[in-house]
């Protein structure tokens, strides 16, 4: 391998006879740029093993005779041939592989994002609105909206999330707004939320899980399920 190390040995000087004239300036930079090269001692050969006994490493490429590190690399975490550490330890908890990362919204955090002019209350709020307006960042799988700071709100809006706590409802409601829990998944949330991304938005998708559909068509938390769809209803002849 190449060392970035180099050598002016080379340079020429001015004071070297026949090289330059008098009154002749040359650039120091042109002068090493055009007398590079390696210096021997910034790197070293690498040793080649299993080369037999005249190689330097001898026979055995210099891991001795015998022993288990003659064999095969020993793991950091082994212990000697004893049950390590980390088997004799019970497990605990476990990981739920059905868990949304969820991001969580405040009504405190929301009224401040109004009086500050960031979000337009007379216009339906989305999940994109939050986003561009930073109140919610790094959205996941959806926003849920809480009521920690509910005596402080006092704004009546429109507000589409994915889930929303029954206080946070009710506050909203008292001041004569409205919420809307709504399913997205993966897709459909990054076409609501990047719509430059697609050249076609994908259609939108229906819940498919028990929870999922049973939690959208609660009308106690508004779920966007438990209103008359539009399209839905049969035309009479």
């Amino acid at each position: 391998m190449n060392s970035i190390l180099f050598s002016t040995r080379r340079l020429f000087t001015p004071d070297q006879p026949g090289l330059l004239s008098a009154g002749q300036q040359v650039s120091s930079r042109r002068s090493i740029m055009s007398a590079l090269g390696n210096v021997p001692s910034a790197y070293k050969k690498a040793k080649r093993v299993g080369r037999g006994p005249s190689s330097g490493k001898g026979k055995t490429s210099g891991r001795g005779m015998n022993g288990q590190k003659q064999k095969e690399s020993v793991h950091p975490w082994f212990e000697g041939g004893q049950t390590p550490l980390h088997k004799t330890l019970p497990k605990i908890g476990f990981t739920n592989t059905f868990a949304q990362d969820l991001v969580k919204l405040n009504l405190g955090r929301l009224q401040e994002w109004i009086d500050k002019g960031r979000l337009n209350p007379s216009q339906p709020i989305t999940m994109k609105n939050l986003l561009d307006s930073r109140v919610c960042r790094g959205i996941k799988d959806g926003v849920k909206l809480l009521a920690d700071g509910k005596e402080n709100f006092k704004t009546p809006i429109n507000i589409t999330v994915s889930r929303a706590s029954k206080e946070a409802i009710k506050c909203i409601e008292e001041l004569g707004g409205t919420v809307t829990t709504k399913y997205y998944n993966r897709l459909g949330l990054r076409a609501l939320l990047h719509p430059d991304f697609f050249s076609t938005l994908p259609l939108e998708a229906r819940p498919i899980r028990r929870r999922d559909i049973e939690y959208y068509k609660n009308a106690g938390v508004r779920g966007y399920l438990s209103k008359p769809q539009s399209g839905t209803q049969k035309a009479t002849t």
